[in-house]
């Protein structure tokens, strides 16, 4: 890299040291605009999620480089980087996807350090010096780093095209989208009988799950097929990305879900389940709802690792257009909507009361409070909420994550 001036280099070194606490924040406005420019689908959460991950992994080893004059060549690309563009031809995108995210995410950090140079009211001779010099090492890296993404990319690209993932891909993706094809003929393929009753199920790693969520996920499978096949039927597994999969279970019976959460949670996964359905009409309309419920799952950020779709298919109904659900929760909620420890305290008691039957006893054996203290909340809650709201109160309580970005306070 060309020789800089020790005053360049000390204002590079501070502007990076500012940014890294900023990880977080700058990956998201980076992803907003990869998003927007590329015209991606805002509601596609795991593209969001992945899109996010890579970007986190990014901009950290960048900005730590540039605090420390690292030279490019010589760090390897970031692994959540890698793994994103392996997902990329799960999804069916080109190459030239790939490449384009990363010149819009160049263009986008480029800018913030524009930003936060010229802010810095150091000498204009300086501020011009480092702005030649991080255009340049940003350059540098994206030059770095494209080449093993390519490689990731068409390495997983020939894998999927010469194994027999590729035509179980294939036939799954004709028999979701109802193309007419001889039911004997995908069921060989497959080496699944689509002609019984099964279950589908979504099974995930979260974002910063460990790589042993990731690689658990098929022993996950067929441990919940296990105990919920009536006969111990082979699921069928596919694949989806590097860290969801996706699984039919024949002959399903029915079973307690804190059974499939502990299962669930030992692995540090999360799973979304289908209701039963016969043959190929079934295999559809399970999978698409064991996606519908792990969308709720998401965006109503439930408590167990387990979630099934007859559970949450109000939900679902309620949040096809999120903001008009937050619109109707915060007119139903009243003053409970404030955004303060107490009034939140008093809703999440309310939902688990709710969750719980109605039931106080149960209820404060759950959050590990006096029953009395969960009937002055709930009394509370319903006070606040108006007599006029309180039929409308239990239909909108879950929606209640929706309104606020933060966890829930202690209860």
């Amino acid at each position: 890299m060309p020789p800089r001036s020790r005053a360049c280099e000390e204002l590079v070194t501070a502007v990076a040291t500012r940014l890294e606490p900023r990880v977080e924040e700058i990956a998201e406005r980076l992803i907003d605009r990869v998003v927007a420019e590329m015209d991606l689908p805002r509601e596609d959460e795991d593209l969001r999620e992945d899109l996010l991950a890579a970007a986190r992994g990014s901009v950290a080893l960048l900005t730590v480089m540039a605090r420390s004059w690292t030279d490019p060549h010589i760090v390897p690309a970031p692994q959540d980087a890698l793994t994103w563009a392996r997902g990329l031809v799960a999804r069916g995108l080109p190459i030239d996807a790939l490449l384009r995210v990363y010149r819009i995410g160049q263009s986008g950090y480029h800018a913030l350090w524009h930003e936060e140079l010229v802010a810095s009211g150091a000498p204009a001779a300086v501020v011009l010096e480092a702005l030649n010099a991080t255009t340049a090492f940003i350059f540098t890296w994206i030059d770095a780093i494209s080449a093993p993404l390519v490689e990731a990319y068409e390495d997983e690209r020939l894998r999927r095209l010469g194994g027999s993932d590729a035509v179980r891909a294939e036939t799954v993706a004709a028999l979701l989208a109802g193309e007419a094809l001889d039911v004997a003929t995908a069921g060989a393929r497959l080496g699944y009988d689509l002609e019984r009753p099964h279950v589908a199920l979504v099974a995930w790693a979260p974002t910063q799950a460990p790589d042993a969520a990731r690689d658990g996920l098929e022993a996950l499978a067929g441990e919940l097929a296990e105990a919920l096949s009536a006969d111990g039927g082979r699921p069928l597994l596919l694949r989806e990305d590097a860290r969801t999969l996706t699984a039919w279970v024949p002959r399903p019976r029915p079973v307690a879900l804190e059974p499939l959460a502990v299962l669930a949670r030992a692995r540090g996964a999360r799973v979304a389940l289908g209701g039963s359905g016969d043959g190929v009409a079934g295999f559809r309309s399970s999978h698409d709802e064991a996606q519908r419920a792990r969308r709720v799952a998401r965006l109503v950020r439930q408590g167990s690792p387990v979630v099934r779709y007859p559970d949450v298919a109000v939900l679902d109904l309620l949040t096809r257009d999120v903001a008009q659900a937050r619109r109707v929760a915060r007119a139903t909620l009243g003053p409970l909507a404030a955004d303060d420890d107490a009034t939140r305290r008093l809703l999440a008691t309310l939902r688990v009361y709710l969750q719980e039957g109605e039931s106080f006893a149960r209820t404060a054996r759950r959050l590990g409070v006096h029953e009395n203290t969960v009937s002055y909340r709930v009394r509370r809650a319903f006070e606040l909420a108006g007599a006029e709201h309180a039929s409308a109160l239990r239909a909108v309580v879950d929606l209640v994550p929706l309104l606020h970005d933060a966890p829930p306070p202690d209860l």
